[in-house]
């Protein structure tokens, strides 16, 4: 296990921060932190960094002190660069600092620069940087010693969509090397797309945490399918398709149209609707609109912090 936190409590005055967190993240897994803002999500990534110390309980981390840090990269909200040095100097302070041999910290860098799309930037003191310039800089800071553990708070922010892209890939390839992620965000179509594991979180209790589909699916929300035809199609084959609940029809000025509920399984909804147009098509119908709603991550974050709203 690369993090264990156990009972984990972090005050601010009268407010609990984090209350009583047990979470542990394993080698080679991403974990996406979520939850509304002032849940405490930044609050457990700046206790794993050993940024600020735990009120109570306890968090065991594989190494200690100097070689902890030296294993670690980590990006926070504010991102600390010397203004008159260039992008590249900044980051190659930082790669020797976590001990990099000068000649691995040039080529690594120099890849780094060209992926984030500021190579062409590098020699240019930092003063220059946009916001989002200066948040690339401070990922290729936290990734260019390729450490054990990452953690980094809503990465994303200010990134242009390839950055966004060129990221998920590398922190993919970290963790298929064995590194433990870990990032906070408030994007849900983020925490899906990325992390294989998330964790729920609001104010300061940890709520659920699990494999994003599975996650969804314990919600027991249903998947509705809407198919528009060209004409009439026998409904009692779509009704046996695995999965499949119940069917209704209707005629429509635009044509007939079919919907089609069903509840989540463990293949994709993708795949479903892809059973029912196949089911569709072998009693001779043609599709030709759909519209498929399935729940989601979003679902299960209303589901638990929606304003009002019981935990299940």
């Amino acid at each position: 296990m690369a993090v264990s936190l156990r009972d984990v409590t972090k005050r601010f005055g009268s407010v609990r921060a984090l209350d009583r967190v047990t979470l542990d993240v394993g080698e080679g897994e991403i974990l996406g932190l979520l939850g509304p803002n002032g849940s405490g999500k930044s609050t457990l990534l700046k206790v794993v960094a050993c940024l600020i110390s735990p009120d109570e309980g306890t968090v065991t981390l594989p190494a200690a002190g100097r070689a902890m840090m030296r294993r670690t990269g980590m990006l926070f909200d504010h991102t600390a660069h010397w203004e008159t040095l260039t992008g590249y100097e900044n980051a190659r302070f930082f790669a020797r600092s976590y001990g990099m041999d000068p000649s691995a910290a040039h080529d690594r860098l120099e890849d780094l620069f060209s992926r984030f799309g500021l190579r062409e930037r590098r020699d240019d003191p930092v003063s220059t940087y946009s916001y989002g310039m200066r948040r690339k800089l401070g990922l290729i800071e936290a990734l260019a010693h390729e450490p054990s553990l990452i953690l980094l708070d809503e990465p994303s922010i200010g990134l242009d969509y390839r950055a966004r892209i060129t990221l998920a890939g590398l922190l993919r390839t970290a963790a298929r090397r064995g590194a433990a992620v870990v990032f906070s965000t408030n994007d849900v179509s983020e925490a899906a797309g990325l992390a294989d594991r998330v964790a729920l979180f609001d104010r300061g209790r940890l709520l659920v945490s699990g494999e994003p589909a599975a996650l969804v699916r314990s919600l027991g929300a249903k998947v509705t399918i809407d198919l528009r035809l060209t004409a009439p199609v026998a409904l009692q084959p779509l009704g046996e398709v695995p999965g499949v609940e119940s069917v209704g029809a209707e005629e429509r000025e635009d044509g007939f149209c079919v919907t089609v509920i069903a509840a989540p399984d463990e293949s994709s909804p993708s795949f479903l609707l892809a059973r029912i147009v196949h089911a569709v098509a072998r009693e001779g119908g043609m599709v030709v609109g759909v519209d498929l709603r399935a729940p989601g991550l979003p679902d299960l974050f209303l589901a638990y912090t929606g304003e009002g709203a019981d935990a299940p």
